[in-house]
């Protein structure tokens, strides 16, 4: 395995986000907006220490929920743990995308796994990894599809559809339009060494609904590590107290957001949240969607005894698990963290404690195969991700064509041949001047042709095509976009099996703060 790391501000489609990028470099312009700066664990986990979480009601719920999923021992044990007053909590959390989603999901998981074990040893106490299944979300076209790489070097697309589109994900069945969608990525994804490995991890299995299914897949795939599964649902009945609160502190809730968005786009950022909305608990009608709460007072009788029917929007949800569970670390995307540099008054508000806000890693996988594929077109997964590549250019320069000079001396002759002809033509008839451009551009056409199908058929013998270095692009960026954001999980297990998961374990220094490209060897399924 070798790991090439580059700085998240040379990838062009990171530089929207400046205040991540200025959070991860530690200006100090970024970092008045959070409690904790992305690697002050001690301040965190101090603050933690001085709070009273609901532990015991918590840790039976989350270990009645963790045993639906067939949890191992490593889980329960750790549930278990978060009863003790000395254990603390390394979170992270993400949408039930379908088969996984993007692979970043899993990318922040084991970021979680990792970071809990180095704070365990670094502080002597027990930290446990929790994984935050957003189940709450009813943004369905964001979690119905998945993408796989077609034959053709372009980039493929399975979704499924379902009627109860605005009621929570975690109302959705696994219906046969979701099982189908399952067996036709299968059916197109091109089969790689570790194909039934892939296919049979992601399995559904019966009686399962699908955020059921999501959640007993993580579970189960880092069942080694001890991971604790969570979704919101199961936590609602320990969260009357924190709704009744959010009713009651609405109009608080609102001004503490609006001061933030003004410091941030006076401090030169854009902010994230839209304060006039962000912040408010939503519940559910007649039929199930979820809509927002327009009179939180009139909500406050039902709060505390019925919190079932009340849920939270993106920017109470991470209020909701610091104050529920003992949250030393939040691990986030670039992305989350630019709107949670909106919470730090919440935060105060609630009097909860802010955990460390901590970048996820970031990477983009490539087989040695790909790689050397590229270092025969002169280019590199580096070159791609840094911007200013094309296709057409790339594959231009790096495949030169040794017959070229003498394609354009016969360019020169055909057009110094045709010259005299065009004033003897011209006296004859002045109209044969357009016969005469006319011919000479289908003359000269059809020698670029020829060149063309002769530069072609010279690379064809060396393994050079367009169409491989369309392919290699979309592997590295499909879709013009960062590998994680777009595969999913099965994808790499095609490919690489396990060990793809156990090279993302061990891909350098989680405090190195880069995009990292990992290059595999190549292996088969027998090795």
């Amino acid at each position: 395995m070798l790991i090439h790391s580059i700085p998240e501000a040379d990838l062009p489609l990171m530089s929207g986000n400046r205040l991540y990028l200025d959070y991860i470099a530690g200006e100090s312009r970024a970092l008045q907006f959070y409690t904790h700066g992305p690697t002050d664990f001690a301040a965190a986990l101090a603050a933690c220490r001085g709070f009273s979480y609901p532990r015991v009601e918590v840790a039976e719920l989350l270990r009645h929920y963790n045993r639906t999923l067939g949890a191992g021992p490593a889980a329960l044990e750790n549930i278990a743990a978060l009863g003790e007053a000395d254990t603390f909590c390394v979170i992270g959390g993400q949408q039930a995308g379908f088969l996984g989603g993007p692979i970043y999901t899993a990318y922040k998981i084991i970021a979680i796994i990792r970071l809990a074990r180095r704070l365990q040893q670094e502080f002597g106490l027990r930290f446990v990894p929790v994984f935050w299944l957003a189940t709450e979300d009813h943004d369905f076209h964001e979690i119905n599809h998945t993408y796989y790489l077609k034959g053709d070097g372009e980039v493929g697309r399975v979704s499924f559809n379902w009627d109860g589109q605005g009621r929570p994900v975690s109302a959705l069945p696994l219906t046969a339009e979701v099982t189908e969608a399952y067996r036709a990525y299968f059916r197109r994804l091109i089969p790689g060494p570790h194909f039934a490995e892939a296919e049979g991890l992601m399995a559904p299995l019966p009686n399962e609904d699908y955020c059921t299914w999501q959640a007993r897949v993580w579970s189960h795939l880092f069942a080694e590590w001890g991971l604790i599964l969570v979704e919101p649902r199961v936590l609602r009945p320990a969260a009357g107290g924190f709704f009744q609160a959010a009713l009651e502190s609405a109009d608080d809730i609102h001004h503490h957001l609006e001061q933030m968005a003004t410091r941030l786009a006076a401090a030169g950022y854009a902010p994230q949240l839209t304060s006039a909305q962000a912040g408010e608990l939503y519940t559910f009608d007649a039929a199930g969607r979820r809509i927002r709460v327009e009179d939180p007072r009139a909500h406050l009788p039902l709060a505390q005894d019925q919190s079932h029917h009340y849920s939270t929007d993106a920017a109470l949800r991470p209020l909701l698990a610091d104050a529920l569970l003992p949250v030393a670390v939040d691990v986030l995307g670039a992305g989350e963290i630019a709107y949670q540099g909106m919470l730090g008054p919440l935060h105060h508000h609630f009097g909860v404690p802010q955990p460390v806000l901590f970048p996820r890693p970031h990477y983009t996988i490539v087989s040695s195969e790909e790689s050397a594929a590229l270092d025969r077109y002169n280019t590199s997964a580096q070159e791609m991700l840094t911007g200013g590549f094309s296709v057409d250019q790339v594959f231009r320069q790096g495949t030169a064509n040794p017959d070229a000079d003498a394609f354009d001396r016969a360019r020169e002759g055909i057009q110094a041949a045709l010259a005299p002809l065009r004033p003897q033509v011209e006296a004859v008839d002045p109209s044969l001047g357009r016969t005469w451009k006319g011919t000479r551009t289908n003359v000269l056409r059809r020698l670029n042709k020829l060149e063309e199908k002769a530069t072609r058929a010279r690379l064809s013998q060396v393994g050079r095509t367009k169409k491989e270095l369309q392919g290699l692009h979309s592997a590295i960026l499909p879709r013009g976009r960062l590998q994680e954001r777009v595969f999913p999980l099965p994808h790499f297990l095609n490919r690489h099996g396990s060990r793809f998961l156990e090279a993302v374990f061990q891909a350098g220094d989680l405090l190195d703060f880069s995009h990292h490209i990992i290059t595999l060897e190549d292996v088969d399924a027998r090795s």
